[in-house]
């Protein structure tokens, strides 16, 4: 098995050979597909703090299933952090139309390490899509307002904070960028997202570069005046979406 993964340590991709290796002999025909996806699959892997996150694909995911394949799994969690989404092929887009934004991201950022890929020719429903970002960019400000009030007077933990909610916030703005048919970037980093964004839909770009920074570990020296900006941001831009989102009929 050769694949290019660029950025990942030697010990993340024997980690990953091994489990190619030992889902094939563990699960035999059951085992359709190894795909990886997330932060490695993009050539960003941050030692310490990355996942390595994969998709296993079975054709049967019975119980019987999951215990076979469970000494892989608890191997390569041990030796490279990896996290598992267990599937079978025909759950792939099933799955996508609850959870439309993960998906098309996976779609668009994936190596496949064994096996088939239901990925390349994945299609989820614009309106499903729109509805999953109202959802998810309202769920993100609920949160965000919880936090603060817990943390509105500890600066390292504002921080923390934000960081933490980037990269989902620029994931979702990702595919909100697609759905008013525009490009996304080639270097598909949370900054160039943001930028993007700022100017697609007249968001406050300083906001959003200051957030950038953050996850790319440079602290905000005003944390809590960022957090305010974020949050007012978050509130226009949330009753946005949930406008345009009860206005898109789903498709039966």
């Amino acid at each position: 098995m050769t694949y290019a993964l660029p950025g990942a340590p030697e010990n993340i991709v024997l980690a990953l050979k091994s489990l190619a290796t030992d889902l094939s002999e563990q699960a035999g025909i059951n085992f359709a597909a190894l795909i990886l996806y997330g932060g490695l699959a993009r050539g960003r892997y941050r030692a310490g703090r990355s996942d390595v996150n994969v998709v296993v694909l079975l054709h049967n995911a019975n119980a019987q299933s999951l215990q076979a394949i469970a000494p892989a799994l608890r191997d390569a969690r041990r030796a490279a952090a990896v996290q598992a989404m267990i599937l079978t092929p025909a759950e792939v887009p099933l799955a996508a139309h609850d959870f439309p934004t993960k998906f098309l991201d996976i779609r668009r950022h994936h190596v496949v390490l064994h096996g088939v890929d239901p990925f390349a020719t994945l299609e989820v429903p614009q309106a499903l899509v729109l509805r999953r970002i109202a959802q998810s960019l309202r769920n993100m400000l609920l949160r965000l307002r919880h936090r603060y009030l817990i943390l509105c007077d500890e600066p390292d933990g504002l921080n923390k904070a934000l960081a933490e909610v980037a990269r989902p916030l620029a994931i979702e703005l990702g595919a909100l960028v697609q759905l008013e048919g525009n490009l996304l970037p080639d270097e598909d980093r949370t900054a160039s997202l943001f930028a993007l964004a700022a100017k697609a839909f007249n968001l406050d770009a300083s906001t959003l570069a200051s957030l950038a920074s953050l996850r790319d570990g440079i602290p905000e020296n005003d944390v809590a005046e960022l957090f305010k900006r974020l949050l007012d941001l978050l509130s226009s831009l949330s009753d946005q979406v949930d406008r345009r989102a009860a206005s898109v009929e789903i498709p039966t």
